[in-house]
């Protein structure tokens, strides 16, 4: 009579330890899961888009030669070197430069945009999901 008792509470007692331990595992995973994400959205995805955006001003500056034109910027222009060719050298580089860094920092801005609107959907996603 007493082994009887005794072995159904013998495996209750398991059969609750193994509940316990499932539901921790799947809580604990969850969690892992959840941090997993946000690990690889923002920060894998903030390495992918500066990589991004630096092959892509690397590409600009093929177009704009900005660093040639800075490095060059009081040679003169045509390689002649009379006055009128330091004086047009000057002025066409530095209008050059200027609109580069213009479009530079244009570009930085639309890409700082971009990258900020796609940080915010999960968060966005999160909130929609709390109030509705």
């Amino acid at each position: 009579e007493v082994v009887r008792g005794f072995i159904p509470a013998i495996i209750r007692e398991m059969e609750f330890k193994l509940i316990n331990t499932s539901f921790v595992f799947l809580i604990r995973h969850l969690f892992m899961r959840i941090a997993g994400f946000f690990r690889h959205w923002y920060w894998d995805g903030l390495l992918k888009a500066v990589h991004w955006f630096l092959n892509l001003m690397e590409r600009l500056d093929r177009i704009f030669a900005l660093r040639i034109t800075a490095k060059n910027w009081f040679q003169p222009l045509y390689q002649d070197f009379s006055f009128i060719g330091y004086i047009w050298g000057f002025i066409f580089r530095t209008i050059r430069i200027i609109i580069g860094l213009i479009f530079y920092l244009i570009l930085f801005f639309i890409a700082l945009f971009l990258f900020l609107l796609w940080a915010v959907i999960p968060i966005f996603v999160i909130y929609k999901i709390l109030n509705s």
